[in-house]
């Protein structure tokens, strides 16, 4: 099960929460182990989920009629609803009003008094305002920062699906390390790539980046057929899924034997950060505590390091809390991943970039990367 039902009540009754309401798709699969990949691409077409503090009272799961079989077998709460965007004739029971179902549920429930939780970063301002409308003598909270912090510790299960991703990510990245040469391409090298992460274990490859020279320097750049040259430096960045659950990880590496002076300067204050940032990582520390240490020690190599964020979580999105960036407040916590990462671009120039997952432990942290960091890996 993805989600920790304790954790979750005991963070709804440390707000004074009594209902949550839960519509984002990414929250909605924590919060029901229901996959929906294909309706959720119909943006208007909102499952919802009626989540309750007291244990006593049973949650309650809309699903779009199009997956009420499929959703019935995956999730596991027991009361699942059909829902439509419009009448559907012949289905009486299939509900059109979802707004006013959930509104149904939660006066039900005898919370039309009640604190609601709702996801005030991501909810139509139309569906809040029905809802407010709906429950006109119940509190409503903003609760989008509790299931960021919620969905940061991460359960058992996720941290499976998390290792798989890293694992079948790593093994395309093996792929890269082990092919980096005079005269392959850019495209020939993600190609390898995808082949490894796939005979991996990975269900399919969210995003691979792969760039020497300086198409390295495009932060988000598409493989193209250059061909590598001796002494190009090469960047890439790429991520496996598996489980719904995405990997994240880059490397740098010199083409050949020896790097240039500038290229070693640049990835050394790259590598000196991650690593920095590695070690930063404990409970009790912040967000910015890690970012803070990763900057000192990258800039202390290359005084023109900067970064908007030098890291994140990483769950069913690829970017999640903790977010690591300057002054950031979030306390790291046991079971929460952190994905350490630098990166410089020069254009016109480079690329260096470097990243590694890390898991938050009791007493430290558990790193789960192990591909070599050394930029000098060809021949």
């Amino acid at each position: 099960m993805l989600l920790n039902r304790d954790k979750a009540r005991q963070m709804m009754r440390d707000e004074g929460l009594d209902a949550l309401v839960v519509a984002y798709t990414e929250n909605v699969i924590v919060f029901t182990d229901f996959m929906h990949v294909n309706s959720n691409r119909i943006k208007p077409r909102l499952y919802y989920v009626v989540f309750f503090a007291d244990e006593a009272r049973a949650p309650v799961f809309l699903v779009p009629h199009q997956d009420f079989d499929d959703a019935k077998r995956q999730t596991w709460i027991e009361d699942v609803r059909p829902t439509a965007e419009y009448v559907y004739p012949g289905r009486p029971n299939v509900i059109v009003d979802k707004v006013g179902a959930v509104c149904d549920i939660v006066r039900a429930a005898g919370l039309e008094r009640g604190v609601i939780g709702f996801e005030n970063a991501s909810l139509p301002y139309d569906v809040h305002q029905a809802l407010v409308a709906g429950l006109p003598n119940a509190t409503f909270k903003p609760a989008s920062p509790l299931l960021a912090r919620l969905r940061a510790i991460k359960s058992e299960e996720e941290l499976r699906r998390i290792r798989k991703a890293m694992d079948a990510t790593q093994a395309g990245a093996r792929a890269i390390m082990n092919n980096v040469r005079p005269g392959i391409t850019e495209k020939e090298l993600a190609a390898l790539a995808k082949e490894a992460c796939l005979a991996a274990g990975g269900e399919y490859v969210d995003f691979l980046i792969v760039g020497a020279a300086e198409n390295g320097a495009i932060v988000h750049g598409t493989p193209t057929d250059y061909a590598l040259k001796e002494g190009d430096i090469l960047r890439f960045d790429l991520g496996a899924v598996y489980g719904s659950y995405p990997g994240d990880f880059a490397r740098t590496y010199v083409v050949g034997k020896s790097a240039r002076a500038e290229d070693a300067r640049h990835y050394a204050a790259v590598r000196a950060a991650v690593e920095a940032g590695i070690e930063a990582v404990k409970p009790g520390a912040t967000a910015g505590d890690v970012y803070a240490a990763m900057l000192r020690a990258g800039q202390a190599i290359d005084p023109q390091l900067y970064r908007e964020h030098a890291g994140h979580g990483v769950g069913l999105e690829i970017h999640e809390e903790p977010m690591i960036y300057q002054g950031s407040k979030f306390v790291l916590e046991p079971g929460m991943v952190v994905m350490i990462e630098c990166g410089r671009y020069i254009l016109g120039q480079g690329g260096y970039q470097m990243e590694d997952l890390v898991l938050v432990t009791p007493t430290g942290y558990e790193l789960m990367t192990d591909v070599p960091r050394d930029l000098v890996v060809g021949s």
